[in-house]
């Protein structure tokens, strides 16, 4: 047993709590549970109690065991004088503050329902990183759905403050925190962050000096540091000229080549592919964002992401290795819902945040629910024991419960690990 669980128990008042009896006798009755404190000091702050006919306001402090008081240090530590009940498991020992007056002492040991401690270790025990999942088909649907629509928020909340940081470091322009968001994701997963770090390198306001796409791709491969050899095809050999002059212009340092990844990738998703297209779509909107908020429908959406690789990659994967033609220059759908998932909806969440705009908001969390579901392990291991994921509002919800709750064994946080314990 954990600390953790009897915070719970403390919290929801999950124990018989009719006629509480300290452990020398005292009447508890709760009128506050307190607040939980997740800082240093006390586990509940403010708490109102009545002990023996008599009122008391101050903190609760919870344990295992009552010993713990000692083991912690609490009986040195001046923050603890205002603790009015110490609430236990298992009761193996007074307790005195410094001042030598024992505090009353709530034992939960025979107070709890035993079934609600077996439903508890059950899942604290299970191996599979899905605690719940012989469970899972008995949770309501309305259970269900309320706990996936606030996943989805804090999902999005999570990503708010990275981007702030971001808005805050380049003075509030949105078009290059936009740009900055989009490369990240432009890399997939393999390459985010290096695809991350070329964006920072190569400022957005850089590309409105050229109204030429090859001089962008110049730029963007040279900066990836994919230029610093010798060449015998004609476009490599161009590019390298133009990047030469422009790094020079600009004084301009590149990243180290050696940090993108080509091993087990397929090759329409190397990163010479990716960063082609990625010229193409910059080159054809120098205000991306811009148009991004004034578009109304998710198929005026994934139409923004039209973008194509240079013709040279129709027929190469690498420079100076030519290969059998390549169908697929042009970025699919998957990568656009990537994009428009990880990147276009982040970021008009926080805009609408910043700004105060419902309506962005609101048609942001609409983009999800437009898109299909994406399709990777966890939306398949969910799927496997009866949730199954229709949209990208459900997977992306499906994600931040993974990440943030079953990988974790946060079952006590967890809306759905709350209806099995208390079942």
């Amino acid at each position: 047993m954990k600390e953790d669980f009897l915070h719970y128990i403390w919290k929801f008042q999950n124990f018989n709590t009719v006629e509480l009896v300290g452990t020398k006798g005292e009447q508890i009755t709760v009128k506050s549970i307190g607040v939980h404190n997740q800082d240093a000091g006390p586990d509940f702050l403010n708490a109102r109690l009545v002990i023996d006919d008599r009122d008391w306001a101050g903190n609760v402090e919870v344990h295992i065991n009552s010993s713990d008081w000692y083991a912690h240090k609490h009986d040195l530590d001046k923050d603890y004088e205002s603790v009015i009940l110490h609430v236990v498991y298992k009761y193996d020992k007074p307790v005195f503050l410094r001042d030598g007056s024992e505090i009353p002492v709530l034992e939960l040991k025979s107070l709890i329902p035993e079934v609600v401690v077996s439903n508890y270790d059950r899942l604290m025990l299970e191996t599979d990183w899905l605690s719940c999942r012989n469970s899972l088909s008995n949770i309501d649907s309305f259970t269900l759905k309320n706990w996936l629509d606030r996943l989805l928020i804090e999902r999005l909340e999570a990503k708010v403050s990275p981007i702030n940081q971001t808005l805050s470091q380049l003075n509030g322009d949105w078009e290059s925190v936009f740009y900055i968001w989009l490369a990240k994701y432009f890399g997939f997963k393999v390459n985010s962050e290096p695809f991350y770090q070329l964006a920072i390198n190569v400022p957005f306001q850089l590309y409105s000096k050229y109204e030429q796409q090859f001089q962008i791709e110049a730029l963007l491969f040279g900066q990836a540091g994919l230029l610093n050899k010798n060449f015998v095809d004609e476009y490599p050999n161009r590019l390298k000229t133009e990047y030469n002059f422009l790094k020079s212009k600009h004084r301009l340092f590149e990243l180290n080549g050696s940090s993108w990844k080509f091993l087990r990738l397929r090759p329409a998703n190397f990163p010479t592919i990716r960063l082609s297209q990625f010229a193409s779509l910059v080159f054809r909107h120098k205000k991306m964002f811009a148009l991004i908020l004034k578009t109304s429908t998710i198929n005026e959406m994934i139409e923004l992401f039209d973008t194509r690789a240079n013709e040279y990659w129709e027929n190469h994967f690498l420079f100076d290795k030519p290969s059998k033609q390549n169908k697929y220059t042009n970025l699919g759908i998957s990568g656009k819902r990537i994009l428009i998932i990880n990147a276009v909806v982040p970021v008009m969440f926080a805009y609408g945040k910043k700004i105060g705009d419902d309506q962005i908001i609101e048609r942001a969390v609409r983009f999800l629910e437009e898109l299909r579901s994406e399709d990777n392990t966890i939306i398949s291991h969910f799927k496997s024991f009866g949730i199954d994921s229709k949209n990208a509002f459900t997977s992306q919800s499906l994600i931040q419960l993974s990440v943030a709750y079953c990988k974790n064994k946060n079952c006590l946080n967890c809306a759905i690990g709350n209806k099995i314990i208390r079942s």
